[in-house]
Order: C-alpha cells, then structure tokens, then sequence
C-alpha cells in the first residue's frame, strides 16, 4: 500500500466522525508492533518518531525515519507518518 497522508488521514477520520491514532515510534520494533495491530483491526494509524527516539538514536533519526516509511509502504492498511517538526 502507498504511504498514506497523515493530514489526510486526520480529514478522513474527521469527516466520519471516528478517531485516527498516532503512536510515538522509538525503536524499529515499536514500528512494526503498531503496524502490524494495524493491520489485525483493519484500521489506518499514524506514526511518529518521538523526540525520545531522536534522543535514543543520538540525534540520528534518518535510519529510523526510512525504517518507518518501509514499514508504511509495506502495511496492508494505510500508514502515515508525522512530519518532522523543525525547532
């Protein structure tokens, strides 16, 4: 499946009166584990690399970005991912 706009999914959820979830993505496995429940509740879901990702991988966030967007391209339910916020 594409990689589905976060915005996007956020109109679609609202427009039908239903909730999208962000899950905070740590770690690759953190990734996989919301994708995967994702995919078994047949539901869209967001992810976002943490800030205490970003601390955790020491600042390091492209290899755990590009892991996250293989997973979303991968999932068989649509998957966005939360832009990087630019402080």
């Amino acid at each position: 499946m594409t990689v589905a706009s976060a915005g996007q999914l956020v109109i679609e959820a609202w427009e039908h009166s239903r909730a999208i979830a962000a899950f905070n993505v740590v770690t690759l496995e953190h990734a996989e584990a919301i994708a995967t429940a994702a995919e078994a509740v047949v539901t869209p879901v967001i992810l976002a690399v943490s800030e205490n990702a970003v601390r955790f991988h020491l600042g390091q966030v492209e290899p755990i970005a590009a892991a996250c967007l293989a997973i979303a391209r991968s999932a068989r339910v649509p998957v966005g991912l939360q832009p990087r916020s630019r402080h």
